[in-house]
């Protein structure tokens, strides 16, 4: 009688997550998928439809939705730009500075003597000032007020195991958050209705035991509905993270949180029954990830698993093996795959296409770089003056005049006036960044 082996040293792939898995630890699903520990799941109750309910459509005295309209968030300002300047808000730091232009003008002094003749004599200005300044240096000008975001289309699509997030039409995508950047996860489209998206530091969220994590998350309006988002300001030293769906299990996916700088992409070959493929950060096979504009990813390829496949990208999926040819736009190479030090960096550009990295040796390695651009909102705050005074907030003090002249008149009928005299002391002050002093 023939018989089978006992598995003890056999491997699987799941049917699911498509990672390898011992043989013996293999679990089949309800609906006959061999899968891992971690990918199964119970049969939802959703995919059971109920038999024989009748759900009328109306209600007995029904109670009105008494809701509030959705909160409107305006980014970047935070007053009327048609109210006069100088009842309009501050904005920046207070500080001091000297005042810029001072003028001073007398006025014309006629003077009328006895018939004959007039003689003004000497006359001499003594002006004596004093300006002491204190406060912050800066430029008293113009202020200019921006913010950029990274924005994320969200949908909810229903898989085999259940509903799931797809973010830029990519299934459950990983991400890579940088610290200090803001990102906004739109929940707009109707699919999102019932599915609230949130972060927690373990996966799954809620659903496997963890809490929800607020740090820099702001929320607005209801999902499935227009304007509807959740958006986060990634803070410095932010542990990874997971979004996740608040009222249902398994739809969300890892995001990691690089710090500011190169972010650093670990990457190791695996074969599948197809083939060998590439995976990045463990997460696998040739994953589709998103690059950002102006942002810098180094493709780490020293784990020894790479010997042999150097990874290159293209505008063309599978590159060269596809057609396409090798893209070089802000790409750098160090190293031979397989050994230490060895990578492959990239820049994305400004309008960068959709990318695909590929291995130059092998077919079918690689997947799809999606290269979003930032949102940026730019606004200025107009600053008008109708005075004589510029910068920010300083002291000055005009001393004495004196006027020493030694007439002399002779005769009767004859007049003599003082012209028009005046000083203007021209000084910089300390311009300023934020509330400045209207001058007089």
């Amino acid at each position: 009688m023939a018989k089978y082996a006992r598995g003890k040293k056999s491997q699987a792939i799941s049917d699911r997550s498509g990672l390898r898995v011992p043989y013996t630890q293999l679990k089949t699903t309800w609906d006959g998928l061999r899968v891992s520990p971690e990918d199964w799941e119970p049969k939802q109750p959703q995919l059971t439809p109920a038999k024989n309910v009748v759900d009328a459509t109306a209600l007995f005295n029904p109670r009105p939705d008494t809701d509030p309209e959705n909160v409107k968030i305006f980014i970047g300002f935070n007053y009327d730009p048609f109210l006069d300047p100088r009842q309009r808000p501050s904005i920046g730091v207070h500080g001091k500075s000297n005042v810029g232009f001072i003028g001073i003008t007398s006025t014309n002094t006629t003077q009328t003597g006895v018939a004959g003749t007039a003689n003004v004599g000497n006359e001499s200005l003594f002006v004596e000032s004093q300006i002491n300044v204190t406060g912050l240096s800066g430029t008293g000008s113009v202020a200019t007020v921006s913010a950029s975001y990274l924005e994320y289309a969200i949908t909810v699509g229903a898989i085999a195991a259940g509903n799931r997030y797809y973010v830029d039409s990519v299934l459950q995508q990983q991400l890579y958050l940088q610290e200090g950047q803001t990102y906004r996860f739109d929940q707009s489209a109707s699919s999102n209705n019932g599915h609230p998206l949130r972060f927690s530091t373990t996966s799954n969220g809620t659903h496997a035991g963890g809490s929800e994590y607020t740090t820099g998350v702001t929320t607005s309006g209801t999902p499935g509905q227009a304007g509807a988002y959740t958006e986060i300001t990634v803070a410095a030293g932010a542990p990874t993270l997971y979004y996740y769906c608040t009222n249902h299990n398994y739809m969300g996916g890892t995001s990691y949180t690089p710090a500011s700088g190169t972010i650093s992409l670990a990457i190791t070959v695996q074969a599948i029954a197809a083939g060998n493929r590439y995976y990045i950060d463990a997460g696998g096979p040739a994953l589709t990830i998103s690059l950002t504009e102006g942002s810098t990813y180094r493709f780490d390829q020293s784990a020894s698993s790479n010997n042999g496949h150097p990874l290159r990208f293209s505008t063309t999926a599978n590159g060269t093996h596809g057609g396409g040819s090798e893209y070089t736009t802000g790409v750098t190479t160090s190293g031979t795959p397989g050994q230490a030090g060895a990578y492959t960096e990239i820049t994305v550009a400004a309008g960068a296409p959709t990318l695909y990295y590929y291995c130059t040796q092998h077919n079918y390695m690689g997947g799809q770089l999606n290269t979003p651009a930032l949102t940026t909102i730019v606004g200025t705050v107009p600053v008008e003056l109708n005075a004589i005074a510029t910068g920010v907030g300083g002291t000055g003090a005009i001393g004495s005049e004196a006027l020493i002249g030694s007439p002399t008149a002779t005769g009767a009928g004859g007049t003599g006036a003082v012209g028009n005299e005046s000083v203007q002391i021209l000084g910089w002050g300390n311009a300023g960044w934020g509330e400045d002093g209207w001058g007089e």
